[in-house]
């Protein structure tokens, strides 16, 4: 134990008590560069100039916001100021004038070279987000290699690390390790998963640092790109390193506890073709046995210039001169924004794992806007585009420069982790692509500037497919009739010139959906006017960017039209006459789905009954058609689930048919179900699923008659459909024993039982949709409901889908008696989004329809369900999907307040600190431009809340998308 008189540095409040981490959601670099926000410690060392050392890992490489909380619970922002290329370590500056009542911090003296084995410290930080917490140990060893966090997570290396036994977990990083004495000999770094030990990073680099930093300036950092280990002399041994002639050299076993040898060397770098690995140091510019300090010290005094070291390689001594390279130079400091993907240059810490060649863009975000039509993800880098090579970001810009909206581009990536796998893409710039912005990072102040990205603002012309062209039907190996076979191959070919390939990509997340890339196929129902039709699963997200591709030959933009309510089909537009001027051949071929032989069907008659007998012809993943015949093998109600973090959209009051045999694994997302005289009678269409569950296949028989008042107001409007009223309860299938049980009268009991078992349906409610709205809905749970108007309710979507405006009047059985209620209807028009306002890290628009069904509270008109990684509102809220009521005391009733609010609010003194920031200003402060707030919120529980946030203008600009009311308008982006 220490003695009594041990200071700690906690008595002189030297010690910041927390250092709060948002980083907006820019993905950078190595995955543990990504934590959104978190608590760490740092300390002061400088407390005349304001300076706070912590972990590099703590103020990660990329964009990023810091507070820190003192001793006496002051806060102030922090500047980034500088972070070591590879050790992890960092500084922070403050503004010593802003601390108020007199409060001065003394410093903590760092004294690396007190360090040593078996000596006592003390760890004093915010371990847990506990405040001030201290643990102690023993320092046990002090020539351990770096530690192994694992692959594509930020690894330091060469460089010494100490080890001990100790509790400290997160929130811990960042803490001075002192002595009794109160000084710091090492800094807290990590620790184990699966056990007590710590790590500890020494600080003679840091020493080093700090001295350039005090005077503004960048520590000058070299690198051979390669990677040194530390190994004993035994093992150097058994790399054959004699110890006699290792002592001829003067590396003398007993003076030293081993040597340095080489680990990696990354391809195309100064020490490939010098070094090898398994090659041992003896000698760096005449120094012998270099440790880790010593022969970097060589190494950054060298930038630019060579350096000799004297190795032990193959067998036998030897000098060789290597150039050393500046550091910073493979340090990434400017990044691309565009089109929610983030680009930057392939690093050094990306390249430690693979060895791979430090060349190319690295795609650290895909996004979805920018790579539209492709498969191309994450942590791929870019080799080359349109045949371009593209070794750095500044080329890659020169390229995309020439590119416009809607043109193609081909992209030529390998995988970081291994150069070996190579991949070309073909992909385009989608119509709407939110403008790009370039940041540059400040060497003087670590804050980064940004600047409008001006390539790809020209709007190219409709261009050729980016899929391949159409299959030749393919008929299911199933046991069917010759007939049979003519008939579903002359049914094929027929209407295998309506199937048309969709892509689909969220310009910005919104109704719970984040960025979402999905592709499938669809049917032209009207090809007059451009109608589309396909599975919801395709635009969950109502920001969608879509791109439709006919015959596999030409793409063209379309937008969103209709989004059914109660089903699981929606209705894309784009313009035919662009398709007919770009390509005539391919217009002339395209046909229509034939649903005419419905328009004067009985609604009995045009369902499929179990056990009829047909054929499905459904579109395929890899194009064409695969056609099975089949029957109807069961009629249920569907009935899904919404999950609390996306809301994706809920089916209830629907009715579906089975089918057996099913289409194969290779199935689109939709088909069409033909009877035995080949008229269309149903869908075979694809379920959305939670984003949790996204690779799951579940699939529906849907009676066309469904939806084919929408399609009928489609074809004679420009305004999406009001074709949909509903009750707002949910119903249940009733049997007739139950029916009867619940007091139904035996006359309509034995109306029912002579009818068709399709049509033998008996409905009561289950459910009451606006709990917190009685007045609205006036039917009661248990209800069991006969008729509407003077008609039979046969099935659930003569209760489900009302077209008449007004009320309805519903004969109900309700606790054993027949009444007759006249019920408002609800209508579901103007339920979808048309948009979106981003501020704060909200993505902010009007409630839809999943949100309002969930909520238990009053209906309110401004809603966000999706919130940004590391943004103000991250930080500040544990969880999403809530009303805005109010922002700084302005109340908050549509989404033009929002938008006048974050116009109102924003900080005039954005373009000036950027500015300052881009011409490398010093800056004494961390306060970057932006404002406290106070939001108030209501979830969808109806719990209440009230939040603080800075709102951090620099980082997080407000802007807007929004569309017009017709189903043709294209969205537009807008900044506030």
């Amino acid at each position: 134990m220490p003695t009594e008189d041990t200071t700690l540095p906690g008595d002189s409040a030297s010690v910041v008590a927390k250092t709060d981490e948002e980083k907006p959601d820019i993905r950078w670099d190595t995955l543990q560069d990504r934590l959104p926000s978190f608590n760490a410690t740092g300390f002061v060392v400088d407390a005349e100039q304001g300076i706070i050392l912590s972990n590099r890992h703590v103020m990660g490489p990329g964009p990023s916001f810091h507070k820190a909380t003192f001793f006496n619970n002051q806060e102030l922002f922090l500047q980034p100021t500088y972070y070591d290329p590879i050790h992890d370590f960092a500084f922070f500056r403050y503004d010593p004038a802003d601390l108020k009542n007199s409060f001065v911090p003394k410093e903590i003296k760092l004294a690396p070279e007190k360090a040593r084995s078996g000596m006592e410290f003390r760890i004093v930080g915010n371990n847990a987000n506990e405040k001030m917490s201290v643990h102690q140990g023993e320092l046990s060893q002090l020539d351990r290699n770096a530690p192994d966090y694992g692959a594509n997570t930020y690894v330091d290396f060469n460089t010494f690390y100490y080890q001990a036994s100790s509790t400290s977990h997160s929130g811990s990083s960042g803490s001075p390790v002192v002595d009794v004495e109160g000084d710091a000999v090492a800094l807290n770094a990590g620790s184990g998963c699966s056990s007590s030990s710590s790590f500890f990073l020494p600080l003679e680099r840091v020493v080093y640092a700090l001295d350039y930093v005090r005077r503004w300036e960048t520590p000058p950092r070299g690198t051979l790109q390669a990677v040194f280990k530390h190994i004993t002399h035994v093992q150097a041994a058994h790399l054959g390193l004699d110890p006699e002639a290792a002592a001829c050299e003067g590396v003398l076993a007993d003076a030293t506890t081993g040597v340095l040898s080489v680990d990696k060397v990354l391809p195309g770098g100064p020490a490939d073709g010098k070094l090898e690995v398994g090659d041992i140091v003896v000698g760096v510019e005449g120094r012998l046995n270099p440790a880790f300090t010593e022969l970097f010290e060589v190494i950054d005094s060298l930038i630019g210039c060579q350096v000799s070291l004297r190795v032990f390689s193959h067998g036998e001594f030897k000098t060789v001169t290597v150039d050393v390279m500046d550091l910073y130079d493979i340090t990434p400091s400017q990044f691309l924004c565009i089109g929610g993907a983030i680009l930057h240059n392939l690093s050094l810490q990306l390249c430690f794992y693979s060895s791979a060649r430090i060349t190319g863009v690295y795609i650290a975000w895909s996004g979805c806007g920018f790579f539209l039509n492709s498969d191309i993800g994450h942590r791929k880098v870019i080799q080359a585009v349109n045949g371009v090579s593209t070794p750095d970001l500044p080329t890659l810009m020169g390229v995309l420069q020439h590119v416009g909206r809607n043109d193609p581009i081909v992209i030529k990536v390998i995988d970081h982790r291994d150069p070996r796998d190579e991949a070309v893409f073909v992909t385009r710039v989608p119509p709407l692509c939110i403008p790009g912005q370039v940041f540059t990072r400040s060497k003087v102040t670590g804050f980064w500037s940004r600047e409008p990205f001006m390539g790809m603002s020209r709007l190219g012309d409709t261009v050729p497919a980016l899929v391949n062209g159409f299959e030749q039907p393919a008929i299911s190996e199933s046991a069917i009739s010759e007939a049979a076979v003519d008939a579903a191959v002359g049914l094929a070919q027929r209407i295998e010139y309506a199937v048309v390939s969709i892509s689909s990509n969220s310009a910005c997340p919104a109704s719970g959906q984040y960025n979402l890339t999905e592709t499938g196929n669809g049917f032209i129902v009207c090809k007059q006017r451009g109608i589309v039709l396909c599975s919801t699963r395709l635009v969950r997200n109502p920001t969608s960017i879509l791109s439709i591709t006919f015959l596999g030959l030409v793409s063209v933009s379309a937008t969103l039209a209709f989004v059914h309510p109660l089903y699981p089909v929606a209705f894309l537009k784009y313009n035919p006459a662009r398709l007919h001027t770009t390509d005539n051949d391919v217009d002339r071929q395209l046909v229509e789905l034939d649903l005419s032989s419905l328009g004067n069907a009985a609604a009995a008659n045009a369902r499929l009954v179990v056990g009829s007998r047909g054929t499905v012809l459904m579109g395929k993943t890899n194009g064409g058609l695969e056609v099975v015949p089949t029957s109807v093998s069961g009629r249920r109600q569907l009935s899904t689930n919404t999950c609390s973090a996306c809301l994706d959209q809920r089916f209830y009051n629907t009715e579906v048919f089975s089918l057996s045999p099913e289409p194969g694994s290779s199935a689109g997302d939709l088909g069409v179900v033909c009877d035995t005289t080949s008229h269309i009678r149903g869908l075979w269409v694809r379920l959305p699923c939670c984003y949790h569950d996204r690779t799951k296949k579940n699939y529906v028989g849907l009676d066309v008659l469904l939806f084919l008042p929408a399609l009928e107001s489609l074809r004679a409007s420009d305004v999406s459909p009001d074709v949909v009223r509903v009750l707002d309860v949910e119903f249940k299938r009733l049997t007739l024993e139950t029916a009867k049980v619940l007091g139904v009268g035996y006359s309509h009991i034995r109306e029912l039982a002579q009818a068709s078992p399709v049509q033998r349906g008996v409905f009561m409610v289950c459910n009451i949709l606006r709990k917190r709205q009685p007045e609205i809905v006036s039917l009661e749970v248990g209800d069991v409901v006969l008729k509407v108007g003077d008609k039979r309710a046969w099935h659930m979507d003569d209760l489900a889908c009302l077209r008449d405006s007004g009320n309805a009047v519903l004969t109900v059985v309700r606790n054993g008696k027949e009444i007759i209620l006249t019920v408002p209807t609800t209508s579901l028009a103007g339920k979808h989004t048309r948009r979106v306002i981003y501020w704060a890290g909200m993505f902010i628009q009007e409630p839809h329809l999943t949100a309002l069904e969930q909520a238990s509270c009053p209906w309110l008109n401004v809603f966000s369900s999706v919130l940004t990684a590391g943004s103000p509102i991250d930080r500040e809220l544990n969880g999403v999907n809530f009303f805005i009521t109010e922002i700084d005391g302005r109340p908050i009733v549509t989404l033009d307040d929002v938008a006048n609010v974050a116009r109102e609010i924003k900080s005039p003194d954005i373009e000036s600190f950027n500015s300052s920031v881009a011409s490398g200003q010093r800056l004494r402060g961390g306060k970057i431009p932006g404002r406290f707030v106070k939001v108030s919120l209501v979830k969808l529980t109806g719990e209440k809340k009230i939040v603080s946030l800075h709102t951090h203008d620099l980082y997080n600009p407000a802007w807007q998308i929004h569309r017009g009311p017709l189903i043709s308008d294209d969205w537009v982006w807008e900044k506030l």
